[in-house]
């Protein structure tokens, strides 16, 4: 039976996107998700679709090992999790057990209840990952040869030790792309180039009007790039400042234009602070802008961010570089995966 709902926000979005909302009534058995329950029976089983196949990575593949170890297990672990007891949990294992065993797992599936604990209160740490991509070719131990760096460059008693410790400084290895995404990759950078017109390739790298007014000397539309500004003072002091942007630099140059006349906007970076500092005294500055490097911003294929590693990069190696960034820069957040995650706003 469709049901007739209201005129409300949600049934908008909905409506909007063509799908409909299906109600139906005085059902005893019911599918939801992976299990089934059965209100005559009072039992609940796993329940997957008839086409619907168990394929599970393979036991020899080029995952990091903790990966290969957890799969049987978080199997095994769903189905008790969504078995009433043994003899459903025996019923509803054969299927996944053929899976696991064609993917060359020797585990043997067993109903284990799950146990209820109380959750533990963990002091909550601001962590810093190290996600190095893991390969079965590589014989040497990086996790080991990490942790060992950890407790040479930052020994008790070092003034950072709080900072960066075993605690603070943790190694998880990430996933190689598979063949899929290397080939997929290839021949989009292909077609990109094929399709790309000769005016396409001829880019403006600047606009401005006077050429020599341009802060990067006919470079400020170049996009995803570490800048650099350096702030000299009439007594000949020097201060620099590393930043970051994944569009033009035109765009964000403007932006601390802004924050450096408009006083509101003044503690948006610590360029502009400094700025606001040198205005309080009545001391004259000039800043020259230059371009460090370039890199690529966080894309949903690779789910790794170039431009914020670069930034971060620099400021650890080469402090003379960035004397105006502070260290908290380093744990923060990507913010150009946010344009990555879906949203919709409800009027």
């Amino acid at each position: 039976m469709l049901g007739n709902c209201c005129n409300c926000c949600n049934c908008n979005v909905f409506k909007n996107n063509n799908l409909k909302i299906t109600i139906e009534a005085n059902k005893k058995v019911i599918n939801f998700l992976d299990v089934t329950l059965d209100m005559n029976t009072e039992k609940f089983k796993p329940y997957a679709k008839p086409t619907n196949t168990p394929l599970y990575v393979h036991s020899k593949s080029n995952h990091p090992p903790s990966i290969i170890k957890n799969i049987p297990e978080s199997v095994n672990r769903r189905l008790s999790e969504i078995s009433s007891d043994a003899g459903v949990f025996d019923e509803a294992a054969k299927p996944y057990q053929e899976a696991l065993g064609k993917s060359g797992y020797t585990f043997k599936l067993q109903f284990k209840p799950p146990q209820t604990s109380l959750p533990k209160s963990n002091r909550s740490r601001n962590i810093i990952w190290f996600n190095p991509p893991y390969n079965r070719n590589v014989k040497s131990n990086i996790g080991r040869q990490f942790l060992r760096l950890i407790d040479q460059s930052f020994p008790v008693g070092h003034k950072l030790r709080k900072i960066f410790n075993r605690n603070t400084l943790k190694l998880s290895y990430s996933c190689m792309p598979n063949v899929t995404q290397i080939i997929s990759g290839h021949n989009k950078t292909i077609l990109r180039k094929a399709a790309q017109t000769p005016q396409d390739q001829a880019t403006k790298t600047c606009n401005c009007r006077k050429k020599d007014e341009c802060p990067l000397k006919g470079t400020c539309l170049s996009e995803g790039v570490i800048y650099q500004a350096t702030v000299t003072s009439l007594n000949n002091r020097t201060e620099t400042y590393v930043g970051l942007t994944a569009t033009n630099f035109k765009a964000r140059w403007r932006n601390h234009q802004t924050s450096f006349n408009n006083e509101k906007s003044k503690n948006s970076t610590e360029l502009s602070k400094y700025i606001w500092a040198l205005k309080s005294k009545n001391e004259r500055y000039t800043i020259g802008w230059k371009i460090l490097e370039k890199a690529k911003p966080y894309t949903n294929l690779t789910g790794k961010c170039q431009l914020c590693t670069a930034e971060k990069h620099f400021i650890i190696t080469k402090p003379e570089l960035a004397t105006l960034n502070k260290r908290n820069e380093l744990v923060s957040a990507c913010r150009h995966r946010r344009k990555f995650i879906l949203r919709y706003s409800i009027q």
